[in-house]
């Protein structure tokens, strides 16, 4: 039983360190082959352009939220109970403001990003199927999912080179 138990888990052991054998296998970054391309950076300098008022609007509550906390914190013990609800009243003005204008940042600059993948994933599909047919490539793994792998199997910036290139 002993003997039988120890050619199963030898048996076992055989067949996990057993190299698999892929064929032609290549990697790539496709997020990276996508923000690399001449498009992704159009696209986020012009979210960088447009909303810069917001930006400096975002640090200047930012700003004035840190000067009422550090008021606050100085002249507390003097102020008195009314001016201290002022200032409360004040500080979440701010805060509101400062909430409101990030969430509408933040959704301009997703939804840019969303218009700009629309494009970009389903050309970014092709390029690989081009890429895979012309490299003779059974398979094209993501290269976050290998511990591995040589400089010339990455394919990501033949991706970006293909994206650019496609106009």
């Amino acid at each position: 039983m002993r003997f039988t138990l120890s050619l199963v888990a030898a048996s076992v052991c055989a067949i996990l360190a057993t190299p698999v054998l892929a064929g032609n296998v290549a990697v790539a970054d496709s997020q990276a082959a996508i923000l690399a391309t001449d498009m992704a950076k159009k696209t986020f300098d012009k979210i960088n352009a447009d909303m810069k008022p917001q930006r400096d609007r975002l640090d200047q509550l930012r700003k004035d939220i840190a000067g009422i906390e550090e008021k606050f914190q100085k002249n507390a013990s003097v102020m008195s109970d009314k001016d201290k609800r002022d200032l409360q009243k004040q500080a979440e003005a701010k805060l509101n403001e400062f909430k409101s204008l990030a969430d509408v940042v933040q959704k301009r600059a997703n939804d840019a990003q969303q218009e700009m993948l629309k494009v970009l994933i389903p050309k970014t599909e092709t390029v690989v199927e081009e890429l895979r047919k012309a490299g003779n490539y059974d398979i094209i793994i993501e290269k976050k999912n290998v511990i591995f792998a040589a400089p010339e199997a990455d394919l990501t910036k033949k991706i970006t080179d293909k994206l650019n290139a496609m106009k």
